[in-house]
């Protein structure tokens, strides 16, 4: 009897994870079918670590601005490095999602880099093996898996799907991923079922797409 329910769950799982597959290809095709997703402008890699931790659990456009209005006041990440927390999220604004939070992670990060590497650059991880540098980001203190994952893609051309919660819930109210299955591991998921050379169009595709809510999924 036990082995029965062993494999009329495992059964079941297949199942469902079809049924996931079927429902996120769907939103690929009509979400392509909008056009080609306007790309970032290039910044360096360490730069990426900036604009991850201004991407994280923030709307897209607000975050980009906040960029650009760092951008805009400091000559560069070394004079970010030794602002204070209360001059960055001023800069970025009060009202910013969890602005004091995400600064005094992002100052803590270069200054960790900082007495590593004498400098705020991670130019270095360009030439590492995607394994070692994954390892280095993580390491870094204050570092978040999301922010990791942001510079892997968009930095390091790495297979990775950077997930945080706003994107995770809408694929799961979506019903295109299991609400219970951890943001890391959707990522992962995501990743397997596209092109390597996809990853950072569907990535930006789909934050687009939680931001403006997910009605262009109803119909699937």
């Amino acid at each position: 009897m036990y082995g029965r329910v062993v494999n009329h769950a495992k059964e079941q799982g297949l199942n469902n994870a079809r049924v996931y597959s079927v429902r996120l290809g769907a939103l690929l095709e009509s979400l392509r079918a909008q056009g080609v997703a306007a790309p970032l402008t290039e910044v360096s890699p360490s730069h990426e670590i900036v604009r991850g931790f201004l991407f994280w659990e923030a709307p897209l456009t607000r975050a980009e601005q906040a960029y650009q209005r760092i951008a805009d006041r400091v000559v560069d990440l070394n004079e970010l490095r030794v602002c204070l927390v209360e001059e960055v999220v001023a800069m970025i604004g009060e009202r910013y999602p969890r602005a004091t939070q995400r600064v005094s992670r992002l100052r803590r990060v270069l200054a960790d880099l900082f007495a590593r590497e004498i400098g705020v650059s991670i130019d270095h991880l360009r030439e590492a093996p995607a394994v070692d540098a994954a390892e280095y980001l993580l390491s870094l203190d204050g570092m978040l898996p999301y922010v990791a994952n942001f510079v892997r893609l968009h930095a390091l051309n790495h297979h990775v799907l950077p997930i945080d919660k706003p994107l995770f819930q809408a694929l799961a109210r979506s019903e295109i991923v299991d609400p219970l299955t951890a943001p890391d591991e959707i990522g992962e998921w995501i990743v397997d079922q596209i092109e390597p050379d996809e990853c950072l169009e569907v990535h930006l595709r789909l934050v687009r797409w939680a931001e403006t809510g997910f009605e262009a999924n109803e119909s699937l």
